[in-house]
């Protein structure tokens, strides 16, 4: 009984021993390279963000367009990491040269599927900037995308628009290059097209002298080149439509404030504003 057991504890040893000698030295091995690779990543991007930061202020120094700055060092960052990364494991010897050439080949067809819509942001981002539709701080309008804002940065993927509402919007540079893009910079001014339904019994000219009071009490609108008109002539009623010309800041705020102001006179001078109704006549065929 004795023998075995020293007969096993000597095999144990010997497997140990093995172990070490063989797998436990390449395990040890790869650790280290991990532990290197990873040190000499971290020093390096710090070094790369020091060369970006510099680059940044000779840019600035230049009066270079800010997005068209930003961009392009985004883009130059990024393709160093990726090249930094792919140095580091073949120097080494991480994974086999040959390895990632295979992997990459092999996998080149359903990346390429899988990044389409992002190399199309990509892509839409070059244009951006070699084109200059817009720059930052413009005011745009994407009719498609119903959005519209401050143009805050473009980025290599999307464009941050600051909207009307307070709202931090990410479009997709596809969608800016693909789609009709508004750009309201050369003029800071918008129209605003308010639209109200009235009856038919209404009286027209009463309407009228009521909307025109209301915008001449406005002091962010332009006066003289307001318009009071009928717009159309619908099944439930006949539209009214008042146009004015503002500052693009006091969009909203005028838009909803001459709503109002419009719901309570006419109210107040008993002005019907109708609904979508539906009138039934029964016949009785007996009679």
């Amino acid at each position: 009984m004795i023998s075995i057991i020293q007969n096993s504890q000597i095999l144990s040893f010997d497997d140990l021993s093995k172990f070490i000698n063989g797998k436990g030295l390449s395990i040890l091995d790869f650790l280290i390279k991990i532990v290197l690779a990873i040190v000499l990543y971290v020093i390096a991007h710090k070094i790369l963000k020091y060369i970006i930061g510099r680059i940044q202020k000779r840019l600035d120094k230049h009066d270079v367009d800010p997005i068209a700055s930003h961009f392009v060092l985004s883009l130059i960052k990024y393709l160093i990491l990726v090249f930094l990364v792919f140095t580091i494991i073949t120097q080494l010897n991480i994974v086999a040269v040959t390895s990632i050439a295979a992997l990459i080949a092999s996998a080149g067809v359903g990346i390429s599927l899988a990044m389409q819509g992002a190399l199309s942001n990509f892509a839409g981002g070059v244009l951006l900037l070699m084109i200059k539709p817009f720059k930052k701080g413009d005011y745009i309008v994407i009719p498609n995308a119903n959005v519209e804002g401050v143009v805050e940065i473009i980025e290599i993927y999307y464009t941050t628009i600051h909207t009307i509402y307070g709202e931090t919007i990410k479009i997709p540079n596809s969608q800016l290059t693909n789609n009709s893009v508004i750009n309201k910079s050369g003029d800071d001014k918008r129209v605003l097209v308010i639209n109200v339904n009235v009856s038919y019994d209404a009286d027209i000219d009463k309407i009228r002298e009521v909307i025109q009071g209301i915008l001449d009490g406005e002091n962010r609108i332009e006066h003289g080149n307001t318009q009071i008109f009928v717009d159309e002539l619908s099944e439930s009623g006949v539209k009214i439509g008042a146009l004015m010309i503002l500052k693009v800041t006091d969009y909203l705020s005028v838009k909803r404030d001459v709503n109002e102001k419009i719901l309570k006179e006419f109210r107040k001078n008993n002005i019907e504003i109708p609904y979508n109704q539906l009138d039934i006549h029964i016949r009785d065929k007996s009679v």
